[in-house]
């Protein structure tokens, strides 16, 4: 039989996907299983990712970066070039253990929160390996994100609140992060370590003195009949009808915080039938009612 592709050529064998006859030269070994060109193109071109990946990652050391986004996402991989006078960069997504994905991502600084270099994406990092130091010529600082992140380190460069981002070296050694790149519209301030104590101090004199403040105690005040008939069904884990005898009764005392309590009481464990009845749609109602 010649081979369909040289026809002075005898077949050799058969693609395992196709079944197709081809000669050597048609024909490609690959894990102990033979693939014709068609049906090992996609193989190559995995190959051929992760020898990419394999030499950008010998020229690039251990320089993995973390992309968290204002909104919350997270990505992961590597980049050939980041110039943080850019609008972005390109992000190539690979896994915990290394290995290329089949995404490449155009990531856009007005988006994030950070850029994190870090020595492993686990955070299970080989402490017997020597990773890149860098030596800050910034100030020390505490930056404060609008999700509530507080970040210790010190500038790498001098210190410009104009300046659309900038790189923080962090305080510990041990730490996962080898350097961040804050985006400044995402921070909500930037203190000096003198600054940050006495901001610190502030805060727990105020919270010393919230603990020491009693709370207002409620006025007992006489039961009304659609809270006693409430509280009747409530007993009787009738939730439903309590809820609607509860919901009666804050008509009546709208600013009663016990009242207030009862109703909320009272939906969670509604929601909670409805949970255990697979009624998820309303029980996710009464949820929400509960948190309003």
């Amino acid at each position: 039989m010649k081979c369909p592709n040289h026809l002075r050529t005898e077949v050799a064998g058969y693609c395992c996907v196709c079944g197709s006859f081809f000669c050597e030269n048609c024909l490609t070994r690959h894990e102990g299983q033979v693939y014709c060109k068609k049906h090992y193109k996609p193989i190559a071109q995995k190959l051929g990712r992760e020898r990419h990946y394999e030499e950008t990652k010998k020229r690039h050391g251990r320089h993995s970066l973390i992309i968290r986004y204002a909104d919350g996402r997270i990505e992961q991989g590597i980049c050939l070039t980041l110039n943080p006078k850019d609008s972005g960069f390109t992000l190539q997504c690979i896994d915990n253990n290394g290995a290329t994905l089949e995404k490449a991502l155009r990531v856009r600084f007005s988006e994030l929160k950070a850029v994190f270099n870090v020595k492993s994406f686990d955070g299970k990092f080989d402490t017997s390996e020597r990773y890149p130091e860098y030596a800050p010529g910034g100030r020390k600082v505490f930056v404060k994100f609008r999700d509530g992140e507080v970040v210790e380190g010190t500038t790498l460069n001098a210190y410009n609140p104009d300046d659309a981002r900038f790189y923080v070296i962090p305080e510990d050694p041990d730490s996962n992060n080898i350097n961040i790149l804050v985006e400044a519209s995402a921070v909500e301030a930037v203190y000096t370590p003198d600054e940050y104590a006495a901001l610190s101090e502030k805060r727990a004199e105020a919270e010393s003195e919230a603990a020491e403040t009693p709370e207002p105690v409620e006025e007992a005040a006489e039961l009304g009949q659609d809270e006693s008939m409430g509280d009747f069904y409530f007993e009787t884990r009738s939730y439903s009808s309590a809820l609607e005898q509860y919901r009666l009764a804050l008509q009546q005392h709208p600013g009663s915080p016990r009242l207030k309590r009862k109703v909320v009481v009272s939906a969670i464990n509604v929601g909670i039938q409805h949970i255990k009845k697979r009624e998820y749609p309303a029980a996710l109602a009464c949820m929400e009612a509960a948190l309003e």
